[in-house]
């Protein structure tokens, strides 16, 4: 279960990179050094003082440690007065959001501890960070797992209950070593930075949401997603331990009359739904949905969308069935009213269902959610009415 969200602070809550590299390059510049901005990108994720270190051996400097990280922070302090931090848009609505959803947040960073206060501060993030973890407190700086193995322990929650939001490779790999999953913002001004391990990447906080974050943990994880609930109903992706279940109510005369047998093997059956999960949960982002009982939890049916092909033109199908043991008692018409309003989510524009001719139930609802007739084709030998709504 996801508990908390680990943010990266640099090139994650403000666009702080292209500052420190140009800091950098005019520190080392005093010591008869001259580096580039992308070699300190290739740093970004980890600590100013392990760059410094390897600058010192590679160009065999007499000056200590000590010496080079005081002339870093110098040159960064006078960028600094003259430029400031830009915050990245839309963190401070994102980490609002997750806590009002009850997530934890803490802050991972390479940076000083100093530093990270300054940013939660002028960024105005003190009532939603609850801990802070500096690059310096740890053994091992990232791509080493220290800081967010810290982090987590500091939040009381395990590895696998987080994800990090990182923009570095050296951030992503850490967070992998730690065991936590892993969003990745690519911040073009972080450098070329080897996103491939990330679970998910984008581009913009504006439409990152609690919920999304959610959802990237749930398929990162192999588990299912709860879609939306209802008053008395959860809709919910199916998974494997649902099969049996979902096979049993396939079997009920009333559901096979119109809906056709599903595969007599259960192992067959799992087997197809097994590809089914991966291929329509994980990649299309939608299907048919399993429709639970929100008082016990059980399966009483499913409901959602399928791509498919009416005439020769792909369409979205809206399906549903409804186990006859809970049937007349208005679940199928709150599962699809629920699913209708998912549409602009999923960014359907119109859905279709093919209705047997004398499935009176399904052809009432149709009617009922506004959908109207536009054509016949042919199902299983029989000739059933396309209907059809478009959404506004």
């Amino acid at each position: 279960m996801l508990k908390a969200i680990l943010f990266d602070m640099d090139g994650v809550i403000i666009d702080s990179e292209p500052l420190h590299a140009l800091a950098a390059v005019n520190a080392m510049k005093k010591f008869g050094v001259d580096i580039t901005i992308d070699f300190c990108y290739s740093f970004i994720g980890s600590t100013a003082k392990h760059m410094l270190e390897v600058i010192k051996e590679k160009w065999q400097l007499s000056a200590t440690i000590k010496e080079l990280m005081w002339a870093n922070d110098e040159a960064k302090k006078e960028l600094l007065q003259k430029e400031g931090y830009p915050a990245i848009p839309g963190i401070h609505a994102l980490m609002q959001a997750l806590r009002h959803e009850g997530y934890k947040i803490a802050i991972a960073s390479s940076s000083p501890k100093e530093e990270i206060l300054e940013t939660v501060k002028r960024q105005e993030l003190t009532e939603f960070v609850q801990e802070i973890v500096s690059g310096m407190q740890v053994a091992h700086p990232k791509p080493a797992p220290d800081i967010f193995l810290a982090a987590a322990k500091a939040l009381d929650v395990l590895p696998s209950e987080c994800l990090v939001i990182e923009d570095s490779s050296n951030g992503l790999r850490a967070a992998k070593a730690a065991g936590i999953s892993r969003l990745a913002f690519h911040n073009p001004n972080s450098g070329n930075q080897d996103l491939s391990i990330a679970n998910c990447i984008v581009e913009s906080f504006e439409e990152v949401t609690p919920y999304f974050l959610y959802y990237i943990y749930q398929h990162t994880n192999n588990l299912p997603a709860v879609i939306t609930k209802t008053s008395r109903l959860i809709l919910r992706e199916l998974a494997m331990e649902d099969l049996p279940a979902l096979h049993k109510i396939l079997l009920e005369p009333s559901i096979a009359r119109f809906y056709g047998k599903p595969a007599q093997n259960l192992s067959e059956f799992s087997e197809f739904h097994q590809a089914y999960i991966s291929g329509a949960y994980h990649f299309r982002g939608y299907g048919l949905w399993g429709v639970f009982l929100r008082s016990t939890g059980e399966l009483i049916g499913r409901c959602g969308f399928e791509p498919t092909i009416i005439g020769n033109s792909p369409v979205v199908e809206l399906g549903y069935l409804i186990s006859e043991r809970f049937q007349g008692k208005g679940y199928a018409s709150e599962a699809i009213g629920e699913c209708l309003s998912l549409c602009s989510h999923f960014e359907i524009s119109s859905v279709f269902a093919v209705i047997h001719p004398q499935n009176a139930v399904s052809l009432h609802l149709a009617k009922k959610f506004g959908m109207e007739v536009i054509g016949q084709t042919v199902r299983g030998d029989i000739s059933c009415d396309i209907f059809r709504r478009d959404i506004l």
